[in-house]
């Protein structure tokens, strides 16, 4: 059984798709980054490769691979390092992938994770083996926005989308999930719109990508007004969305880790501003925005919050 907060009428769709047998060929999971879309597809593939009849039945080998990541008929594609795009030739590698028979279970199961940054040529090869699928082949899409998939490709899938659940409900799963006061829930929940994962990434801090130590650096020289090596700090990640973006979010969730520390200094009122500007700079990064714009906006934005809340 899974429970996606504040999506129980969808998540009862998607049991009876698995008790009926009956999991379309081709589904599209869409949401907001925080919504629960990878805990989906993950109960989703390992329903489709479970062999037993009350899958997934968590029990058998197949289940046991589904939940280790291991399971050689569950194919995941996303966009290779340091590119903003999963590529044509990754398609047509699926592509003839999607012919070769299943490994151990009765299907295989293709996972395309942020489908939502193929561009208009993936999409149309993608779309050769969406209109005639082999038997024995499914499809999961992932994306925060379908908006950028062509309406060809959304025709052929199940589209399943995530929602926020309302602000009481998340409030009560986190406050039973965690030891956090109710005061720092609540502000969470309120800066992240009602979004669990948002919400509880800004309560613990995580972030663990290679852009950490500039953030770290830039934060500091934030907080001490020093724009020269704010701006010095960013300069190696303006010219690659992809690093800039995980920039961004390094920024935030450090922001919340000081913030955390001590929530009741001038620091943390100046510093809880500033978080909450941070989802217009995110924003940013799906338009065409110039980089170095983008980061001499935040820069500006930053000194001047933390000048004047401190």
């Amino acid at each position: 059984m899974i429970s996606i907060v504040g999506n129980d009428m969808l998540i009862s769709t998607v049991q009876n798709f698995i008790k009926e047998k009956r999991i379309p060929h081709a589904i599209l999971i869409e949401g907001d980054y925080g919504t629960g879309k990878h805990t989906l597809a993950n109960y989703l593939c390992n329903a489709i490769v479970c062999g037993e009849e009350n899958s997934p039945c968590k029990k058998c080998h197949n289940c046991h691979l589904a939940s280790i990541n291991s399971h050689p008929d569950i194919t995941v594609i996303l966009p290779e390092d340091n590119k903003k795009n999963i590529a044509i030739s990754q398609i047509r590698n699926l592509r003839n992938e999607a012919f070769i028979k299943p490994h151990q279970a009765q299907k295989r199961v293709f996972v395309i994770d942020c489908a939502d940054t193929m561009n208009d040529q993936s999409q149309n090869a993608l779309l050769k083996v969406l209109e005639e699928p082999p038997q024995t082949v499914m499809f999961i899409l992932i994306a925060e926005n379908k908006s950028s998939l062509l309406d060809t490709i959304i025709s052929r899938c199940v589209c399943l989308t995530l929602n926020t659940p309302e602000f009481s409900v998340g409030f009560e799963y986190i406050k039973s999930k965690t030891d956090f006061k109710e005061e720092l829930i609540k502000e969470a929940l309120t800066l992240e719109k009602c979004n669990i994962g948002r919400a509880l990434n800004f309560l613990n801090g995580v972030s663990s990508s290679k852009t950490e130590a500039a953030a770290k650096d830039y934060l500091e020289a934030a907080i001490n007004g020093d724009q020269f090596t704010m701006l010095k700090t960013v300069l190696p990640f303006s010219k690659n969305r992809v690093d800039a973006d995980n920039f961004i979010k390094d920024l935030k969730y450090l922001i919340a880790k000081k913030i955390r520390k001590s929530p009741n200094s001038s620091l943390s009122k100046a510093l809880m501003s500033l978080y909450g500007t941070m989802p217009e700079f995110e924003d940013s990064l799906l338009t065409n925005i110039n980089l170095n714009l983008l980061f001499c906006n935040l820069t500006t934005k930053a000194t001047q919050l933390i000048r004047r809340n401190k």
